[in-house]
């Protein structure tokens, strides 16, 4: 029998995860190695070197070469609102603990990455590399909207850094370019948890499949197994240890972008009411449409860092919902006690993903951060009410 052709959006996807995979290595922030023999990920000590040189030598170039003056709307804001300067001061800082943090991290837990990652493939390997998932859109779809998130996100700044402020010099040029370096790195390391996800999120699938298959097949009393639903039992409580594992690596940077990502469009909206009402100017068209299409790309990054989460919590959600359906059947003692066992481990365990330990991450948190920044927009807008 032939392989199922696959269709242009596989072959997209497919693509864009090689152009990540590449682009990490490029930057440093995979430092990596795929062993054929063994079929494991290795840790390789040139790539963690070359890593840790490109990334200092990025942030040192930026912090030296980069020319810190902004577009004629900034300075005009910064002198006519001392708060708008302040705070664009700490939002620099933030940013700055952002990139050391992301990089710090992915570097040094690069042992405990390899580990999972190998665990997860081999799992896969194992146990659900014989099952045919090409039906899977929402994996692919998922890949191809984060991709062209980080496509955009690298279109708008070379825009806004080369088009809005040009370098006066070839200094300054260094400079734009490690920050554009820096920023793109970023975003590759929350792409890198986003696959994440969505690996974890496919497994679940088939483990979902593969569980209304056996329903179906006892109700049509077509077979009754009962090993296999512990050997689902078995995948379903590895792939949430794995979970875990991925979150408490990936926390603090994922924290910290969405937390950036939110800020910068706080930001820029405050800086777009100081410039229209304090200073009593309209926004050119060039300036409006640069600010809306880096808001847009900005909120779209941090609703897929939300969305991914959410989808996959949804699959483990499904995992319940399924193993209702085993309550209308009549089934054996053996296999009773093995669906019986699986349904309280999900009511015990849920396949969830929590940053730092203080929130879950899914639509309706994300919702809540969107409704904290219109207030937080607010907060600024009363505080500095004088100066508008």
């Amino acid at each position: 029998m032939w392989p199922a052709r696959r269709t242009w959006r596989q072959k997209f996807a497919r693509l864009n995860l090689w152009a990540t995979l590449y682009a990490s290595w490029a930057l440093g922030l995979f430092p990596f190695i795929y062993n054929s023999s063994t079929k494991k990920l290795r840790r390789s000590m040139r790539l963690v070197g070359y890593g840790i040189i490109l990334n200092l030598g990025s942030l040192w170039i930026t912090l030296n070469y980069r020319e810190h003056t902004g577009t004629t709307a900034i300075i005009e804001v910064f002198h006519r609102n001392p708060l708008a300067e302040q705070i664009s001061y700490l939002q620099n800082i933030l940013l700055l603990t952002t990139v050391f943090v992301m990089h710090f991290r992915n570097c040094w837990l690069c042992e405990e990455l390899a580990n999972t990652l190998n665990t997860l493939t081999d799992l896969y390997q194992r146990h659900l590399v014989q099952y045919d998932f090409n039906d899977c859109h929402s994996f692919d779809n998922y890949v191809i909207y984060k991709s062209l998130s980080i496509w955009l996100e690298f279109i708008s700044m070379l825009i806004i850094r080369f088009g809005l402020s040009p370098p006066t010099n070839f200094k300054n040029f260094l400079g734009l370019v490690g920050v554009i370096a820096i920023e793109l790195g970023i975003l590759l390391i929350g792409m890198h948890f986003h696959l994440a996800v969505l690996y974890i999120y496919r497994s679940v699938r088939i483990v979902n499949r593969e569980l209304l298959t056996l329903a179906n097949q006892l109700r049509m009393r077509h077979t009754r197994r009962s090993y296999r639903v512990q050997e689902l039992h078995y995948l379903y409580s590895r792939l949430l240890d794995l979970s875990i594992r991925l979150t408490a690596i990936y926390d603090y940077q994922m924290s910290l972008l969405m937390i950036s990502l939110l800020s910068a469009n706080i930001l820029s909206i405050f800086y777009m009411i100081v410039y229209s009402i304090s200073l009593n100017k309209i926004l050119s068209f060039v300036l409006a449409i640069n600010l809306i299409q880096a808001l847009a790309i900005n909120f779209m990054d941090f609703w897929l860092s939300i969305a991914v989460c959410d989808l996959a919590e949804r699959a483990g959600r499904g995992t319940s919902a399924i193993l209702k359906l085993f309550n209308d059947i009549e089934l054996d003692v053996d296999l009773e006690r093995s669906i019986n066992d699986f349904a309280l481990f999900c009511c015990h365990r849920r396949l969830r993903f929590n940053h730092c330990g203080f929130f879950y991450v899914h639509n309706a948190m994300g919702f809540r951060m969107i409704v904290a920044c219109v207030l937080y927009l607010i907060y600024l807008v009363q505080f500095d009410y004088m100066n508008l």
